[in-house]
């Protein structure tokens, strides 16, 4: 299956891998951007 991945790092880095790992097609992935630190 071809996928776009919207998510934040924290969730979304283990569901990543794990699509990945079964095979998909990550077409795009969308995060929050960094924020200022500080």
């Amino acid at each position: 299956m071809r996928l776009a991945y919207l998510g934040t790092p924290d969730f979304a880095v283990p569901a990543l891998r794990a699509l990945h790992g079964a095979g998909h097609e990550i077409a795009a992935v969308y995060c929050q951007p960094p924020r200022p630190a500080g």
